[in-house]
């Protein structure tokens, strides 16, 4: 390899760097209340221990830069802490469409497992689910292609307070847990849609490093 050879491709990583650094991905993080999007917001920000966060989100927040680092790769994204009560799902619509979200976080725990009357995150996951497939934005725009995001992931929090009490089964994929049973029809519709699906099993507050390769993962393989 020439000298010019190998300085041209030393130029060439250093942009691609840059680009990475400067160019921030949009991710939209939505989820019912006291889930763990403030949770997963502060640990992007701060990779580290979480101090605990009682208080719940109100409205919508301005959508903030966090670099995520992990294994040599680097990359800048932008989210937004957005409150998970239904009087601010609109607020997640908005979100969406303003910034044009690339890859969507929808954040789930445990309570419906614990509790089966507990609907909190199915209603939700139907309120974003047909959200996302319609034709149109509920201001009554058509929506581009370029509307629609790349892929969803669904993420479920806290494993390190429920991974013991609902432990996989036997040569059971993180995939086939039953925590991702009831969203099941929800990621056909996406599917049907041309947009792929991501179950991951996350303690947001406590693991820094599966926050980051999960968010990783997204970006790198949808």
């Amino acid at each position: 390899m020439s000298l010019m050879t190998g300085f041209a491709i030393l130029v060439g990583e250093a942009v691609i760097g840059f680009w990475k650094k400067v160019h921030a991905i949009n991710f939209g993080v939505y989820g019912s209340t006291m889930v763990g999007k403030t949770t997963l917001s502060h640990q992007l920000r701060t990779r580290g221990e979480v101090p605990q966060i009682n208080q719940r989100t109100v409205g919508l927040h301005r959508a903030t830069r966090k670099n995520v680092k992990i294994d040599g790769d680097s990359h800048t994204i932008k989210s937004a802490d957005i409150g998970g009560e239904a009087i601010y799902w609109k607020e997640w619509v908005k979100d969406m469409q303003k910034r044009r979200v690339k890859y969507i976080i929808f954040m789930i725990d445990h309570r419906h497992l614990d509790t089966e009357a507990n609907l909190d995150h199915q209603v939700a996951w139907k309120f974003l689910v047909d959200t996302i497939v319609s034709d149109f934005w509920p201001t009554g725009r058509k929506k581009r292609d370029s509307d629609y995001p790349m892929a969803i992931g669904i993420w479920a929090n806290k494993y390190d307070i429920w991974g013991e009490k609902y432990p996989l089964e036997e040569g059971e994929t993180i995939d086939k847990h039953k925590i991702f049973e009831p969203f099941k029809y929800g990621m056909r519709q996406l599917n049907d849609k041309g947009i792929p699906c991501f179950k991951y099993i996350v303690s947001a507050k406590s693991d820094p490093e599966m926050v980051y390769r999960g968010v990783m993962t997204m970006i790198k393989d949808y």
